[in-house]
């Protein structure tokens, strides 16, 4: 191409460039920025050193808005039912500062600890901050977890997990001496560790538990004067051939008006073909879809909440009806909270 036609594809870009320019109007150098709240906290991680279990813990979290709109803090969002989170006031002004008070609850926790607090705005950029607690807890002895989750077990599976128990003080000597249950199909037994450090508690499922969810707790009976008790919840989610995927139905938070969709996966992993017969859902919550995946072996189930809810909190339920002789019925937990347009619950 020759320097001559090169020159005038250029000036006929710019012309194209300047055309649609004009057509745009003129910038206005002179508009204001759009007003906008920010979320911010400056020392989001708070170490409180060791606390005595049982003691509580108390800390205020700074919520500054350096934005040039009022900053409105939503909610707050504890990780456990150990942790407790309350902003002082929910509307934050531009320039100003406030505060989250948190107090944590160390009864139930032993060792090494770190909970986590989440404060929800209108902050467009950042709608949610993370606040963490964190810390040691001293106690006699630690039960690591403190909370044994066997898993998903097919039906007929033995499931087998342990407990760790180790000294939660320096030269500490104390000990699991028995273990009470209180369901027949738990099974625990109570071994030294090999390298002496503890013990541990070795948990076992019974393979004929029923399907659905397993709930129970372990009390770990000790010669520790000040713990002679501690509890080891047990849980798990006994599976057989008909599977439902996600477990339960969670819409989270939904506005009143606005749509909200989620999806069942309703999946054979039997050997023989399975015909879905029905589905059962809250007509005042939810309307639903069914389609065919797979002819006898999978099937998705579309859930819509409804668009004219009153705000609260919703807790109910989906059933599902197959024709699998022992699996004829499976029930999925449904679970959403609605709040108004503007956000209040």
């Amino acid at each position: 191409m020759t320097a001559a036609r090169r020159r005038a594809g250029t000036l006929a870009t710019l012309a194209v460039v300047a055309a649609v320019a004009a057509a745009c109007g003129p910038v206005r150098a002179d508009e204001p920025p759009v007003a906008a709240p920010r979320l911010l906290v400056p020392e989001p991680v708070f170490d409180f050193g060791t606390a005595e279990q049982g003691s509580k813990v108390e800390h205020v979290f700074r919520v500054q808005n350096p934005g040039t709109a009022l900053l409105r803090i939503d909610h707050v969002k504890t990780s456990c039912d150990c942790l407790a989170g309350m902003a002082s006031a929910p509307d934050v002004p531009p320039g100003g500062e406030g505060r989250v008070n948190v107090i944590l609850d160390t009864t139930r926790i032993a060792g090494r600890t770190t909970k986590v607090i989440t404060v929800y705005g209108n902050d467009p950029a950042v709608p949610a901050a993370s606040l963490t607690l964190t810390g040691q807890v001293m106690a006699d002895l630690v039960a690591e977890p403190t909370a044994l989750y066997l898993g998903k077990i097919r039906r007929g599976e033995r499931a087998q997990r342990e407990v760790r128990i180790v000294a939660g003080r320096p030269n500490a000597t104390y000990e699991v001496t028995y273990v009470e249950k209180t369901n027949p199909l738990l099974h625990a037994t109570v071994e030294k560790l090999p390298d002496g450090t503890g013990q541990r508690v070795v948990v076992e499922l019974d393979p004929d538990a029923p399907l659905g969810r397993f709930n129970d707790q372990l009390t770990l009976h000790t010669t520790s004067l000040r713990e002679p008790t501690m509890t080891v919840p047990v849980f798990a989610s006994i599976e057989g051939d008909v599977v439902v995927l996600p477990p339960q139905v969670t819409f989270g938070v939904a506005r009143a008006g606005a749509t909200a969709e989620r999806e069942l996966w309703v999946r054979n992993r039997g050997t023989k073909p399975l015909a879905l017969k029905g589905v059962e859902v809250p007509d005042r919550v939810v309307s639903y879809d069914v389609s065919t995946v797979t002819e006898g072996q999978e099937w998705k189930i579309t859930l819509r909440l409804r668009d004219r809810l009153p705000p609260g909190k919703i807790e109910d339920r989906v059933v599902i009806f197959t024709d699998h002789p022992d699996e004829s019925r499976v029930v999925v937990p449904l679970y959403a909270i609605v709040r108004d347009a503007r956000g209040r619950s």
